[in-house]
C-alpha cells in the first residue's frame, strides 16, 4: 500500500512539475501570444493607439458621441433640389416647338371680311356684333420651325410663346384683314416634355401645361412608384444639372416639389440603404435599412446585438466619411485634407454607461456606414489561457502515463 502510495506521489510530482515548466514558458510569452492571437478586428485600445492624438495629422478622426456631436450632425449638408433649380412662383412659360400642333382662330370687324370669303382655308365662325371668326385647321409646326397662315405665308413660331405668335400673325395680315385679332391654341404638345423613366407603373413622355407641374405632379401622371417610398430616389436632370435626393424628402418638404421645365429628365431608382457589421456582434453582415431611417441602437439590434462572451461595450464604433465642414464642427482638425475630400471620422459610443442609450436613440445611422464593435480585453486572455491549456493539458497526460510506465 505504502509502495502505490508513493508511485502516486511520485506521479504528480513530476507532472505538476511538468506543468508549471510550461506555464512558466506561457506566461513569459504571454503578452507577445496575446497580440498573435486570432481576432475578428482592433481591440478599443488600438484603435486609440492608430489615431495618435499627439500626432498632428491622423489617419482618421476619432470623435466621442455626446449631444454636442449629435447637434453637430443634425446640421449636416445635403443635396436638395430647391437649392439647385428654385422653386419659381411662376409657372415657367411654355414655348412652340417644331412638331406642335396650334388651332389659330381669326376674328375680323365687319362685314366684308377676308377669311370668311374663303372658301377653303377656313371655317367660319358665328357672327358677334358684327365681327366675324374663322378658324384654321390645326397646323402642324415643320422643321423650319413655322406654320403656314393663308394671306399671311410662313410664320416663324417655333421658341415663342403663344402669345407672341398672336402677334407676329396680327402684324402678318395687317392691311389685309379687317382689324384682326388672332387666338392661337397650342392643341398638340410635342415638345413641352418632361420624360420619365426607372421605377414608375408607366415610363412616358409627360408633356406640361399651363398649369405648371410639378414634381409629384408628373409622377402621378406616370402612374406612381412601383417601390417602397423609403428605399427611392429621384433624379433630376436640367441641362447640365442633375441632382439625385430620396423621395420621402421631397415628400416631406413641399419646397423640395419643384416646378418642372420642358426637357426635363426624371429618373426614379430604388436604392435601399444599408449599413456593414464587423466584430462582436451576432451577425456579421450587410444589413438593409429596411425603413427610413434607422438609429445607432437600432443598427447594433438589427446586427444581433453585443456578443455577452466577446464584446467590450465601451467599444461601439461608427465608421463613416464626412464632409470637411462637418468634421471641424466636430471639433477636428483635418487640416491636410483637400477641401473637396471626405474626412474618415470614427465614432466612439460607450455602452457601459446608461446615458448612452438615449445618445444612441438620437445618432442617425446612414447609407454605407460601418459598424464595428471591438472585443473586450478578458476575451484575449481567455483565448490565452484556453491556447494554454490546449498545449499543456496533453502533455501532463504524457507526463502521467510516461512516470506510471516508469
Amino acid at each position: 500500500m505504502n509502495s502505490t502510495t508513493s508511485a502516486i506521489r511520485t506521479i504528480s510530482y513530476h507532472a505538476r512539475r511538468f506543468a508549471l515548466q510550461w506555464l512558466a514558458l506561457g506566461c513569459s510569452l504571454g503578452l507577445a501570444a496575446c497580440s498573435s492571437l486570432p481576432n475578428s478586428g482592433p481591440r478599443t485600445s488600438q484603435i486609440h493607439d492608430e489615431y495618435q492624438p499627439q500626432a498632428s495629422s491622423h489617419p482618421f478622426e476619432l470623435v466621442e458621441v455626446t449631444d454636442s456631436t449629435i447637434q453637430v450632425l443634425k446640421h449636416r449638408p445635403a443635396p436638395t433640389l430647391a437649392a439647385q433649380f428654385g422653386d419659381d412662383a411662376n409657372t415657367p412659360d411654355l414655348v412652340i416647338g417644331r412638331g406642335d400642333g396650334l388651332t389659330i382662330t381669326i376674328w375680323e370687324v365687319g362685314s366684308d371680311t377676308l377669311f370668311s370669303s374663303s372658301p377653303t382655308a377656313v371655317a367660319p365662325m358665328a357672327t358677334v356684333n358684327s365681327a366675324r371668326g374663322s378658324v384654321i385647321p390645326e397646323q402642324i409646326v415643320g422643321s423650319d420651325g413655322c406654320i403656314t397662315i393663308p394671306f399671311a405665308g410662313r410664320i416663324p413660331v417655333a421658341n415663342h410663346t403663344t402669345t407672341d405668335v398672336q402677334r407676329i400673325i396680327e402684324q402678318a395680315l395687317g392691311g389685309k384683314a379687317q382689324k384682326p385679332q388672332v387666338l392661337v391654341n397650342l392643341t398638340h404638345n410635342s415638345s413641352n416634355l418632361v420624360t420619365v423613366v426607372g421605377e414608375v407603373t408607366n415610363g412616358a413622355r409627360v408633356p406640361l401645361s399651363p398649369y405648371g407641374e410639378r414634381l409629384l405632379d408628373v409622377l402621378a401622371t406616370a402612374g406612381g412608384i412601383k417601390v417602397p417610398t423609403f428605399e427611392t430616389r429621384v433624379q433630376l436632370t436640367r441641362r447640365d444639372s442633375s441632382v439625385t435626393v430620396p423621395l420621402l424628402q421631397v415628400l416631406r418638404d413641399p419646397g423640395e416639389n419643384v416646378h418642372l421645365h420642358p426637357g426635363d429628365d426624371l429618373v426614379i431608382t430604388r436604392q435601399p440603404e444599408s449599413f456593414t457589421a464587423f466584430g462582436a456582434t451576432g451577425h456579421n453582415a450587410l444589413i438593409s435599412f429596411d425603413a427610413a431611417r434607422i438609429t445607432l441602437t437600432e443598427a447594433v439590434a438589427k446586427a444581433g446585438g453585443l456578443t455577452d462572451s466577446r464584446a467590450d461595450p465601451r467599444g461601439v464604433f461608427l465608421f463613416r466619411f464626412e464632409p470637411k465642414s462637418i468634421a471641424e464642427n466636430l471639433g477636428t482638425a483635418p487640416s491636410e485634407i483637400n477641401d473637396d475630400a471626405p474626412v474618415p471620422v470614427v465614432y466612439q459610443l460607450d455602452l457601459s454607461k446608461a446615458g448612452s442609450y438615449f445618445l444612441a436613440q438620437n445618432f442617425d445611422v446612414r447609407d454605407h456606414d460601418i459598424l464595428y464593435i471591438s472585443n473586450s480585453p478578458s476575451t484575449e486572455l481567455e483565448k490565452f489561457l484556453n491556447l494554454v491549456g490546449l498545449v499543456v493539458q496533453p502533455l501532463i497526460n504524457g507526463a502521467i502515463v510516461d512516470s506510471s510506465v516508469k
